[in-house]
């Protein structure tokens, strides 16, 4: 075992690699099996703890020395990347109160377990797509002869897809149209994980990155946990890239409408908050 672990701690690539297909396939394999929102939400917070443990393997402390820094910088800034879920938030209370929804049953409790399961899912889906991905190729590369503006664009690129192509994992794609919505959403996943990116080379901030993308699917589920569904109102479960008639065509709207607003954030991003940022200092100290 001390071998392995010692192998581990040479080899980031393998370590981060290793890392993410377990994490992966454990989402893949066991995550529809668990049952509720308690159970899905520790099944994450275990894997969450996984992903420290595959990411101390790679970048040891450092990797949690800053992970208090600029907290409120951070959450301010990445603030733009809710608006899609801001109004969804809205626009589907909106329906649920037009509608006569009731409270629903437990529902204090029901908040409670979704705030958990949340945090829990920021946690896991940062520390692994963050920071497992980029110090695993960062470590692995940084004394190579690839020069850094080289070495931070394939960071970013390998990032944005793996990260997009998890959110795919087990849709059905026997249709070309299926095909299709799983790239488009590749893509927008994929263009909204970079905003993230930016903020952990900016500030090595893990927790408040997650709590920003815990966010993201919170306040889309804060609604309908808090009133009760009913007739028209229910949710649909459909699969989003395998979806058909009308939700099809909604789904396309709102993947187009994310990438255009998680773009223009990036941007805004990049060119306001990332001009300080010494990438070569980032290369050989962190």
């Amino acid at each position: 075992m001390k071998k392995t672990i010692e192998f581990l701690k040479k080899q980031p690539l393998i370590t981060g690699l290793i890392g993410m297909i377990f994490i992966s396939l454990s989402v893949r394999y066991l995550g529809p099996r668990m049952v509720g929102n308690l159970e899905a939400g520790a099944f994450r917070l275990a894997l969450a703890l996984s992903a420290v443990v595959f990411l101390y393997l790679i970048s040891r402390e450092k990797a949690f020395e800053k992970c208090n820094n600029r907290t409120g910088y951070v959450l301010l800034v990445l603030l733009p990347t809710l608006i899609v879920s801001i109004i969804g938030f809205f626009g589907k209370f909106a329906e649920l109160i037009m509608n006569g929804a009731p409270l629903a049953n437990g529902w204090f409790t029901a908040i409670l377990i979704l705030t958990f399961e949340y945090i829990c899912v920021g946690l896991l889906e940062e520390i692994s797509a963050r920071g497992l991905i980029n110090d695993a190729l960062l470590y692995q590369f940084r004394d190579s002869k690839m020069s850094t503006k080289s070495l931070f664009v394939t960071i970013a690129l390998v990032d944005t897809i793996v990260f997009g192509a998890v959110h795919v994992i087990g849709s059905d794609f026997s249709t070309m149209s299926a095909v299709g919505f799983g790239l488009l959403k590749i893509v927008s996943s994929g263009i909204g994980s970079l905003a993230y990116l930016l903020m952990y080379w900016k500030t090595r901030n893990l927790w408040a990155i997650a709590i920003a993308h815990g966010l993201l699917d919170y306040l889309i589920d804060f609604p309908s946990t808090l009133l009760q569904e009913v007739g028209n109102t229910a949710s649909n479960t459909q699969d989003y890239v395998s979806m058909t008639g009308n939700l099809a065509v909604a789904n396309l709207g709102m993947q187009l409408i994310v990438i255009v607003i998680d773009a223009v954030v990036c941007i805004w991003i990049w060119k306001k908050h990332m001009k300080d940022v010494d990438f070569e200092e980032i290369r050989r100290t962190w």
